[in-house]
């Protein structure tokens, strides 16, 4: 009779982390915290509550409250040290609050346990990216590639790295191949664009982002490098055109804010200008505090 009772209640705990699971899946994860807490408080060693402590980070972290969610991959961590999702989403927190130290160390944990975890790859590469470590950056999105070679993110993220490298050729024909695959890629025409301005080729920046406002009109980083491009370009009322559209998609955006002052200044714009750097100031951009001290006296 006890063999029996003891079935039943790990079916039970196992189907309530189905239902768990699927609500984290679907970003209702307030919902999913409420099952997670019953299988915790069960205060066992099992499977089921190791994995719950994981997905209530996931929670955690998807309700922007990541002190309480690196706490709960910990816990799964410390109830089963092989748990390398709970090591990858350890990474992945790190990486989004800048720490990208401390995020390696977290997706190197979780590639030693399993060295087939294409996750962790794509996501380490980000971070030696980050550190500046392009080369091993490129060996792990390459074995990424190797397992998924239509992976978008994974493309875009070499083309990335290649970029850093002043591989410029490489960097372009990663952003074709993604484009290729997916037209809408947006980002693949952002990192050509960049690359074209980088290079003094105008015309061809403008062009990339014109095809990237045909597939994505919504996209503000579109028109702020627009508006970087006419900046470049001494086309001063071209370019704040399209920081105004840029800060009209998002009006949090600092460094926004920080461009058209500075376009604005290039046409003696100074209350405009002055006011733009007070803006970008008080969202946190140090430049933009510097040169309202500068040029706002």
């Amino acid at each position: 009779m006890h063999l029996m009772l003891c079935t039943v209640h790990a079916q039970t705990l196992n189907d309530l982390l189905k239902v768990a699971t699927s609500k984290v899946y679907f970003d209702n994860f307030k919902a999913a915290i409420v099952d997670l807490n019953k299988i915790i408080a069960e205060n066992s060693n099992s499977l089921e509550v190791t994995r719950a402590y994981y997905l209530r980070g996931r929670s955690f972290a998807g309700l922007k409250m990541s002190k309480q969610a690196l706490q709960d991959y910990n816990y799964a961590i410390q109830l089963d040290s092989n748990n390398v999702e709970a090591y990858n989403y350890k990474g992945i927190l790190f990486l989004e609050e800048q720490k990208p130290v401390e995020a390696l160390m977290a997706f190197n944990n979780a590639i030693e346990r399993n060295p087939t975890y294409v996750d962790a790859y794509n996501n380490r590469s980000n971070a030696l990216l980050k550190l500046n470590k392009h080369q091993s950056a490129l060996e792990d999105i390459n074995k990424v590639l190797a397992a998924s070679p239509n992976n978008i993110e994974a493309i875009l993220l070499s083309a990335s790295i290649k970029r850093f490298m002043n591989d410029v050729n490489g960097a372009i024909d990663d952003c074709n191949t993604a484009i290729q695959i997916n037209e809408y890629a947006t980002k693949a025409y952002l990192i050509k664009a960049d690359i074209r301005l980088t290079l003094g080729d105008h015309k061809a920046a403008i062009s990339d982002l014109n095809k990237a406002i045909e597939v994505e009109d919504s996209n503000e980083f579109v028109y702020y490098q627009l508006g970087n491009t006419y900046l470049s370009m001494q086309n001063f009322k071209n370019a704040i055109k399209f920081y105004n559209k840029a800060i009209s998609l998002n009006d949090q955006d600092a460094s926004f804010y920080l461009q058209r002052g500075l376009a604005k200044q290039k046409i003696n714009d100074k209350q405009g200008s002055c006011a733009d750097f007070t803006r970008a100031a008080d969202l946190g951009s140090a430049q933009g505090n510097e040169f309202k001290k500068t040029y706002c006296k």
